[in-house]
């Protein structure tokens, strides 16, 4: 069978399958390369698969189908897909549909943990709304964080292809609707919502880094916004003004907040060329 692959790193793991199992990946559709698709760049140079990163069109899919593709996979990719007449083309969408439709709803199961899953659908002209073929729930535990739930997403992922791919003809055939009624979108939340104020407490700290460490939270030092990817978070009783530098040395730095203090490693600390103030 010929695919047409759409996607970045989070689901990467499910390209390396496909290879595996002996498909001819005819292509792989991919965003920003040093951000988000460096894995799966890795797999397509390795694997002498053609990759490309401009917004697909139409005609470029009228070309794939005509070449004998039969199969499009999308998976965490940026851009919507024109509708074609290819055979089998199905999304790999990290929540239980139709709760979570939109485009990084990973950083909302932590607070909607019963949502937490992953959903295969097939491509429809309604984002995220194409009616399902297989779809499984995973247990969210306590204090997880975005990282962990990623890692679950694309193992899931993974055993869910396999199956679909075990009995395609049939699971499509037979794929459920959605309920509209039931249906919510969670929007790209905004960068307002990563940074932080050293008036927060250990528990609003702690929540942010659940939430959004692993893209990275922001905060202000010296009238700069860093972003911070990595960092400790410890309760701790103090009269240390909040915000001040409370310790450094060459490679950490502590700032006093709210009924403790974080420690943040230096070489975790990036620039943000964002203005935008909590």
């Amino acid at each position: 069978m010929k695919v047409v692959y759409f996607g970045n790193n989070l689901f990467s793991n499910c390209l390396a399958f496909l290879i595996k199992q002996g498909l001819s990946v005819e292509a792989a559709y991919i965003n920003d390369i040093k951000e988000n698709a460096s894995f799966v760049k890795r797999l397509c140079d390795t694997h002498k698969i053609m990759t490309r990163s401009l917004k697909p069109t139409k005609e470029e899919f009228d070309e794939h189908i005509k070449s004998g593709v039969t199969l499009f996979v999308v998976a965490d990719y940026g851009y919507r897909l024109p509708i074609t007449n290819v055979k089998y083309a199905f999304n790999i969408h990290p929540s239980l549909l139709p709760k979570g439709r939109g485009p990084t709803p990973l950083t909302y199961l932590v607070d909607l943990p019963e949502f937490a899953g992953v959903s295969l659908h097939k491509l429809t002209d309604m984002l995220d709304g194409g009616d399902i073929l297989l779809q499984e729930q995973f247990e969210v535990e306590k204090n997880e964080s975005i990282s962990s739930l990623m890692v679950k997403s694309s193992l899931l992922a993974e055993s869910l292809l396999q199956t679909l791919l075990n009995d395609l003809e049939t699971i499509y055939e037979s794929a459920t609707p959605q309920e509209e009624r039931l249906a919510t979108y969670w929007k790209l939340p905004s960068i307002k919502r990563r940074i932080m104020s050293w008036r927060d407490d250990t528990q609003q700290f702690r929540q942010a880094l659940r939430q959004y460490g692993h893209f990275g939270i922001l905060v202000e030092l010296n009238g700069q916004l860093f972003i911070v990817s990595h960092l400790e978070v410890t309760d701790f009783k103090h009269d240390c003004d909040i915000g001040s530098i409370i310790f450094e040395d060459q490679t950490v730095i502590s700032i006093a907040i709210n009924g403790g203090y974080v420690v943040f490693t230096k070489n975790n600390m990036a620039f943000s060329n964002s203005s935008v103030q909590k």
